[in-house]
């Protein structure tokens, strides 16, 4: 049906009223500006009024650097002479700070929610980000007018440092739910930082820490801070730092419903952070658990705590050293057959940082099979120093058992020093297939042969595509035959939007670099532009198909 559009005066002016008096709502006026982009708030802040300090709020309620606040009331370029110890700088801060206009950093800082700081992270572009050091932000809390609360409404912090963490402390809060730390500097100030943090956030939803500080190092402060979080639900630490002390306190935790260790710092290997066993009713709202652990460990504590296991929804589990397949499929036999509503799964049986034994054998497709049960499964993650080489009836058969499965990575990164065969490992021909199936794939990797041979027919518009795949990871692979071109456009004819290909390792991998990694980089990087050229054509290409006629 045709439509047209008003000329009614009245009706237009009842529109634009209409549009007005909703935008006069502060509620429906916040969530307008929730969607907009700083420059746009800030342009909104100016020039009405009545827009001003909603736009204000929503500007200043996310930063991703601490600085946009403290230049309120100190030049970084002092802050900057401070850290490079030149003369009379504290003398010149302190005096900044005694004349700064503490009203407007207190109107500004009542609104802050969120806020990061990483020393490795550029403020500006074209300048030198000055390190904030306790000397800083000592001479902060002098002046400050409420003290040490720099931030009286924050709710998330993230901070990385490399040194001192004095400076994190005033910036929490009481009201802070969500801390995330990257501490890479010495044991000491680690332990300092916790000694500090008991009591400060006794409201704190999710915790996060990234450091290489062995646990034996910070357990008492540690769990004298986690002993204050009553009402934690995410607690990620770094591997091996579920000690039994830490593992008793945490346990008993009524809403915890994540318990996760993150990769990215790797301390070093503690034995007596191989989960050996739990206490009593332990976890009782846990839905997503990560710990280190050989297989025969894992397995008996699912069978003892099978009350806890079955209702997991999500499982990674780091062997740290290498795992037989036998020994991995009798434990992974019974994580598919016990435990049905997983939604992901991480098994690393690659070779850890632990004491190393002898090699051990490759994985078969069995432990992939043992898993179908797990119908709910939309995560798959395998790491293992082998290769694991599957064909398209395998593939077909993956579909058939997890049609949700999204992100599949299958041991992609294997120990090149180890004697693999070059033929050994997984062919390219092998990706239609899992066009086909998977059309919603997300990530995708796997390790593929050096001389396995693929062909491409040409075709950049065949029938199946993935329609959002946003990551091919090859890991340590070679290109196949060294065909960059050929690599590159049968990847972009089986893609709608354009696919990053990871080349590397992730903090899984700990093997020796193999003599040519530098030459599959460089041509793994010639079949991503190849990839590139591609897809602007066939995006261009496509977009011509839509374009309506004259």
């Amino acid at each position: 049906m045709a439509t047209t559009k008003t000329s009614d005066p009245d009706e237009t002016r009842s529109v634009k009223k209409a549009q007005v008096d909703a935008l006069a709502v502060p509620e429906l006026l916040a969530n307008f500006f929730s969607f907009a982009t700083q420059s746009t708030l800030g342009t909104c802040a100016l020039v009405c009024k009545l827009w001003s300090e909603v736009a204000l709020d929503e500007l200043w309620k996310h930063l991703d650097s601490v600085f946009p606040l403290l230049e309120l009331v100190m030049s970084l370029e002092l802050l900057r002479n401070l850290g490079l110890r030149v003369p009379d700088a504290s003398q010149i801060l302190s005096s900044k700070l005694s004349d700064a206009d503490w009203s407007r950093f207190h109107y500004y800082s009542r609104k802050v929610r969120s806020i990061s700081y990483d020393h490795e992270k550029r403020y500006r572009p074209n300048s030198i980000t000055p390190a904030i050091g306790p000397e800083a932000i000592a001479m902060l809390c002098l002046h400050h007018p409420s003290g040490l609360e720099m931030l009286p409404r924050l709710e998330t912090l993230k901070w990385s440092t490399n040194g001192s963490t004095t400076p994190i402390l005033p910036f929490l809060s009481s009201r802070v739910k969500s801390l995330e730390v990257e501490l890479t500097g010495g044991s000491q100030s680690v332990d300092d930082f916790f000694r500090a943090l008991a009591g400060r956030t006794p409201h704190l939803t999710n915790f996060h820490l990234k450091t290489l500080t062995a646990v034996k190092d910070i357990e008492p402060s540690l769990r004298k801070a986690i002993g204050t979080w009553k009402k934690l639900e995410t607690l990620i630490l770094p591997p091996y730092y579920l000690r039994p002390s830490i593992v008793g306190l945490v346990a008993s935790l009524p809403n915890l419903k994540t318990l996760e260790h993150d990769y990215t710092c790797h301390p070093p290997y503690d034995e007596a952070a191989m989960l050996q066993e739990l206490p009593e009713n332990a976890f009782p709202e846990l839905d997503s658990f990560g710990f280190n652990s050989n297989p025969p460990s894992a397995q008996r504590l699912a069978l003892k705590y099978s009350g806890l296991f079955t209702r997991l929804t999500s499982i990674n589990i780091d062997a740290a050293n290498s795992v037989g397949g036998e020994e991995a499929l009798t434990f992974v036999h019974h994580l598919g057959s016990k435990c049905v509503q997983l939604l992901d799964i991480s098994l690393n049986f690659c070779l850890g940082w632990g004491p190393q034994g002898e090699v051990a054998s490759p994985l078969s497709f069995r432990v992939l099979e043992s898993l179908f049960p797990c119908r709910k499964l939309r995560m798959l993650l395998v790491g293992h120093p082998h290769p694991l080489t599957i064909n398209e009836t395998d593939v077909e058969r993956i579909a058939a058992a997890w049609p949700k499965l999204v992100i599949f990575e299958l041991c992609k990164e294997p120990d090149l020093s180890l004697p693999i065969p070059e033929d050994m490992g997984n062919s390219l021909s092998i990706l239609p297939t899992f066009a086909r199936h998977f059309p919603m794939m997300k990530d995708l990797g796997l390790f593929f042969a050096k001389d396995q041979d693929f062909s491409f027919s040409g075709n950049l518009y065949p029938k199946f595509e993935f329609c959002q795949l946003d990551n091919l990871g090859v890991g340590v692979s070679a290109v196949p035959k060294g065909r960059s071109q050929d690599v590159g456009f049968l990847i972009a004819s089986l893609c709608r939007v354009e696919p990053t290909i990871e080349i590397g390792t992730s903090v899984w991998f700990v093997g020796p670099w193999c003599p040519g990694w530098g030459e599959y980089q460089n041509q793994w990087e010639e079949a991503g532009r190849f990839l590139q050229f591609a897809m602007r054509t066939k995006i261009a290409s496509r977009a011509n198909e839509l374009r309506p006629f004259a």
